[in-house]
């Protein structure tokens, strides 16, 4: 079925990388071990880790041979679940919380983050880790270490959220609103959840960082099912994340400082993000035009490009610091118009309360200002700097919200929506310079 040198490739990792099987056989016995040790008090949750150690330690074996490929997907998908049991059963225990998410955490690794995709051998074509008409490599450890780093900050943020939602912890701090953190996680809207709602955003942030780690600097076209369901976790669900807590002021009546410093963490991820996406994207493109493979297909096992370069690796030493370099210069090459965006965005959430005016205006304002700023950084990846367009709509808007939405008699909400609109306006069209290049897609950056 495979090339024989394919073959030869793959028995050869898997013999490198069989250890991590016995590994993952040894945290089956760990969970199994779970419910007596630390007194579950759950039903669901006892049998659930005894049932997940139980099917870990038979996957385990049976991924030991190099070509039963679904034993190790199996393990990735039973830690996916050690994830989610917790949430869906409201496990009372937090070291049963804390047990399940980190032997999730390490089953993960070791069963494809480091042995890599099962099977990568088999599928994996040569070629470029640099996109052809790059300037950069999207998938290398400069543009992923940021996300890496915030999602395990959001993750933290989220799970402190989390334990008060779950009764581990019975307080909450909140530093500038007071209780405000407190009624925001206790309200209807967070009850409406069939779990906890912060909980669910540590799941998300968990599953950002393993995904940050899987895979090599060219996975862009080697693991695209990866690159995408990574930037599907970050992009839109991230927007959306960051919408339900701008809706706060209006639903709840109250601000969350937590809240907020998540869904800031969520919004500078996705300007990282956007670029590998868009080069997994071209690549399938590239596969159904000119190898006439379907997209489903480049999709699961990847694909090549002809031209493009090698890049050379970082070494760990000094990649941080470079990192950091890279990061501090794409900060200052960023749009002034887009930075002055930002401030209209945060003058229209604060005018309210600088102004002296409530009431549907004032809510209008709450939502539109954040959302403003939300596009605005987007619009900052260079990959995505059309979307600075949506601003003119939102410019539109806040001219017509005091008629459409009345302002109670309030001069000041109306000229201050016109007069922010139309600086939204103005300030909407300038491209500001791109620096970088990514062959076909550049023609889309206007």
């Amino acid at each position: 079925m495979f090339p024989e040198e394919k073959q030869t490739a793959h028995e050869e990792h898997h013999k490198k990388i069989s250890w991590v099987f016995y590994c993952t056989l040894v945290f089956g016995f760990w969970l199994i071990a779970n419910p007596p040790t630390f007194g579950y008090k759950v039903p669901a949750m006892i049998w659930s880790d005894i049932l997940t150690g139980v099917a870990l330690i038979v996957l385990s074996y049976f991924a030991l041979k190099p070509y039963r490929l679904w034993a190790q997907w199996g393990i990735v998908l039973l830690g996916v679940w050690l994830f989610i049991a917790p949430m869906i059963f409201w496990a009372k225990e937090g070291a049963g919380f804390l047990n399940d998410y980190l032997i999730g955490t390490l089953v993960i690794s070791f069963g494809i983050i480091i042995p890599k995709q099962p099977g990568i051998k088999l599928f994996a074509q040569p070629g470029p880790n640099v996109p052809p008409g790059w300037s950069y490599n999207p998938s290398a450890w400069s543009q992923r270490i940021p996300v890496i780093f915030l999602a395990w900050l959001g993750f933290f943020v989220a799970r402190y959220m989390g334990a008060f939602q779950m009764d581990y912890i019975h307080t909450i701090w909140d530093p500038f609103f007071g209780e405000g953190t407190r009624k925001v996680l206790e309200s209807k809207v967070s009850k409406s959840f069939p779990v906890s709602d912060a909980t669910l955003g540590a799941f998300s942030y968990i599953l950002d960082v393993l995904f940050g780690y899987a895979g090599g600097t060219h996975r862009w076209r080697t693991m695209p099912w990866v690159v995408i369901i990574f930037g599907i976790l970050i992009i839109p669900l991230g927007v959306v994340s960051i919408t339900l807590v701008i809706l706060q002021p209006v639903s709840v009546g109250a601000w969350c400082t937590l809240c907020l410093t998540s869904a800031m963490i969520s919004l500078i991820m996705i300007p990282f993000t956007i670029d590998e996406v868009v080069a997994t994207l071209q690549m399938m493109k590239y596969e159904k035009k000119v190898r006439k493979r379907s997209y489903w297909n480049s999709f699961l096992f990847g694909g090549t490009m002809e031209g493009g370069r090698t890049e050379e690796a970082k070494n760990p030493e000094t990649l941080l610091g470079y990192t950091f370099k890279e990061v501090s210069k794409d900060i200052l090459l960023r749009p002034w118009n887009l930075a002055l965006i930002m401030a209209v965005g945060i003058w229209v959430m604060l005018a309210p309360a600088i102004l002296g005016y409530t009431g549907s205006i004032a809510d209008s304002n709450h939502v539109a200002g954040a959302l403003i700023i939300t596009f605005a950084v987007i619009a900052m990846s260079e990959v995505a700097r059309p979307v600075r367009f949506i601003h003119i709509l939102f410019g539109l808007w806040l001219i017509a919200a005091p008629w459409v939405m009345g302002n109670n008699n309030n001069d000041a909400a109306m000229w201050n929506g016109i007069a922010s609109g139309i600086a939204l306006i103005a300030l909407s069209f300038p491209k500001g310079k791109i620096e970088d290049e990514r062959g076909s897609f550049d023609k889309l950056i206007f």
